[in-house]
């Protein structure tokens, strides 16, 4: 399925909050929504409140599913901005290749940490991409730079894909996504998205698989773009 409106379904929030995403480059993505959009930040804090009220309400004297110390690493694992800590300038500093996008703070200092100089290459006409991330079984953490008014052909997915918008918009269907936003397709998905035309768009995608497209020569061309 995909998740037709512009956040996560309320399992990423949940992984999120309990710090059990299954690895730093899903906790990056979510994070990087929740600091950009709003809604998600009210849903994390409801699904805390939620889980406050569970745990209020467990019988006096019953263990507790986790240990002090276990709750802990959790804390770390969800937030790593933690409270009241500032975003380095080293992170602050967004890298050439992303000059003029507004950098999340869970994005600006995972860049920051990487030890690869982010470029761009080509993936079509209009279109650049930078993976920043490979993880086992074809996962990829990437970003994408498109051109105002560029089509992505008509494609399908292997396994699930997030899309958050940075900067810029993009259709599909009818749906329009905007900076913050997210959109979440699955294998049974098959769609066309167009780039919005106010300006250049650019998205953090977190993409598991191979994308499936129905030319036999874009097939062929993904063995040079590695999508």
């Amino acid at each position: 399925m995909t998740q037709r409106g512009h956040t996560l379904d309320d399992a990423w929030y949940l992984g999120y909050a309990a710090g059990s995403l299954a690895s730093e480059a899903e906790t990056v993505l979510v994070q990087s929504h929740v600091e950009l959009n709003s809604d998600a930040q009210d849903r994390v804090e409801q699904l805390d409140r939620i889980g406050g009220v569970l745990l209020d309400r467990m019988p006096v004297g019953e263990a507790l599913p986790f240990s002090a110390d276990e709750l802990l690493e959790m804390a770390d694992r969800s937030d790593p901005l933690q409270a009241g800590e500032s975003v380095s300038d080293e992170a602050a500093n967004v890298p050439d290749a992303l000059d003029g996008v507004n950098l999340p703070p869970a994005l600006a200092q995972y860049l920051a940490r990487s030890p690869a100089r982010l470029k761009w290459e080509f993936l079509g006409p209009g279109l650049r991409k930078s993976i920043l991330w490979r993880g086992k079984d074809g996962e990829r953490l990437w970003l994408l730079k498109a051109q105002p008014g560029v089509a992505i052909p008509h494609h399908g997915h292997a396994g699930s894909e997030l899309t958050l918008v940075l900067k810029g918009s993009f259709w599909d269907g009818d749906q329009e996504y905007r900076r913050g936003d997210v959109e979440e397709a699955h294998e049974d998905v098959e769609h066309d998205i167009r780039i919005g035309t106010g300006g250049e768009c650019v998205c953090l995608a977190l993409t598991q698989g191979k994308l499936r497209f129905e030319s036999p020569l874009l097939t062929a061309f993904q063995v040079f773009t590695g999508l």
